[in-house]
């Protein structure tokens, strides 16, 4: 303790020697780590495995299932399905879980007397919150997947309208239509939210209110997201037409927990088709999709094009901050050469003069990083201005910060490596000449 105590000593006297170069290196430091951990903090969060237990057990079965003649192989097909293809492919007992899916708008308030609040829906199946991992905070999600009026909400937005979660059993008016509460949800955030990745749809946060599928189509509720129709359908007739037309805005996830399963589930999408196409009804070329959830946003070709840009930019911009940094620490130690060759003189090792560089390392590493968190959060509010639809993305976590100071720490050693040695390693005679 008392050896490093002395190098702290030392390091604080090389310091008032020259503040200014020092300071500089420090900010430059601080500059480039700063600038390139704001980028990496949004770049982090939308690529990371919201599910790393289970991404690659979720999938997300597609069907070419369309009306015309396709016969090229490059014929996708679409990213939605009818409520009559969903029930097609929810026959199989192969999943050990499956929900179908949908968002949508609407209008809540508790009486008659009070203003209409705007919400958004999540209108699903029971499996939905099992298979995504939804904590419940209080009651129970609805037993089956029939029609019922009852609702799940959200924590904050229980707390909003009540004051306080606990409300099962309340009743409220989602578009003037009494529904009761069955339970409500502890506050979470799915990010990046893959279980919707259509569109971008995966930077958006949660719904605020979960509604049955069945009720959704009873209510007549239109997707917000993506809806198209290949007949004439009436898309405000849901409950009766929505339910036999053409009309394509499910989602619908399975989960298959063994290779066993993902085999066999191919199987019976690939008989399916066959079958509808034996039928006549879906005369395009069989094209299946059996897409995981940690790959739909490369599926739908949804990944950020301009993260990744500012992620090779701030790298390169980091890097050449590095490259300052360590031209200013050469200077700066060898103008106290004749110090240090002087302790060599005295009988120091090249392992103390080392020591001495690791002391210096740990200083520029606190001092480059509490200015790169600043410079970082400034660059953090600067992206969100700029692009409003990363807000959610924003946050730090220890994991982030522990990487930041690593990377502190490994840039700093970087930046006095060379010197040191240079000033350690050199000719003894040489350098007490000069």
């Amino acid at each position: 303790m008392e050896q490093f105590l002395y190098y702290l000593r030392a390091s604080l006297v090389s310091i008032r020697r020259a503040p200014l170069p020092y300071a500089l290196t420090v900010f430059i430091m601080a500059l480039g780590l700063g600038v390139f951990f704001a980028n990496a903090t949004f770049y982090y969060r939308l690529n990371a495995d919201p599910l790393p237990h289970k991404s690659d057990k979720l999938f997300f079965p597609m069907m070419l299932l369309v009306p015309w003649e396709c016969n090229d192989s490059t014929c996708k097909p679409p990213p939605v399905l009818s409520y009559a293809n969903v029930q097609k492919l929810s026959s199989s007992d192969i999943p050990t879980a499956k929900a179908a899916m949908y968002s949508s708008d609407a209008y809540l308030r508790l009486d008659t007397k009070q203003p209409p609040l705007p919400v958004s829906l999540r209108i699903t199946q029971r499996d939905f919150f099992r298979m995504f991992d939804v904590p419940v905070l209080h009651g129970s999600i609805w037993p089956d997947d029939s029609a019922r009026n009852e609702v799940i909400l959200t924590e904050a937005l229980a707390e909003k309208l009540f004051g306080h979660s606990d409300v099962v059993g309340k009743t409220l008016l989602l578009d003037d239509k009494p529904l009761t509460v069955s339970a409500v949800l502890q506050n979470w955030q799915m990010l990046p939210r893959l279980y919707d990745a259509n569109n971008r749809n995966y930077t958006n946060a949660v719904e605020q209110i979960y509604l049955p599928l069945e009720t959704g189509y009873d209510m007549n509720y239109l997707s917000n997201s993506q809806s198209s129709t290949f007949d004439d359908t009436d898309y405000r007739q849901l409950a009766t037409q929505g339910r036999t037309g053409a009309l394509h805005q499910l989602q619908y996830w399975v989960q298959l927990d063994t290779p066993a399963q993902q085999q066999a589930y191919r199987d019976f999408m690939h008989n399916l088709a066959t079958t509808e196409q034996t039928a006549g009804r879906h005369p395009a070329v069989i094209n299946n999709q059996l897409t995981a959830l940690r790959d739909i946003v490369t599926y739908f070709g949804g990944e950020s094009g301009d993260i990744k840009a500012f992620a090779l930019v701030t790298l390169l911009f980091l890097l050449v901050c590095l490259l300052n940094a360590s031209h200013l620490s050469l200077n700066r130690y060898l103008s106290n050469q004749y110090e240090l060759s002087l302790r060599r003189a005295l009988g120091a090792s090249r392992w103390q003069l080392q020591q001495q560089m690791l002391v210096d390392v740990l200083m520029l590493t606190l001092f480059s990083l509490a200015g790169a968190l600043l410079i970082g959060f400034g660059g953090v509010q600067l992206m969100n201005y700029l692009w409003p639809a990363n807000r959610l993305f924003a946050g730090w976590d220890l994991l982030l910060l522990s990487g930041l100071l690593v990377l502190a720490w490994l840039s700093s050693y970087l930046v006095t490596l060379y010197p040191s040695l240079r000033a350690s390693f050199g000719a003894l005679n040489q350098q007490l000449k000069e």
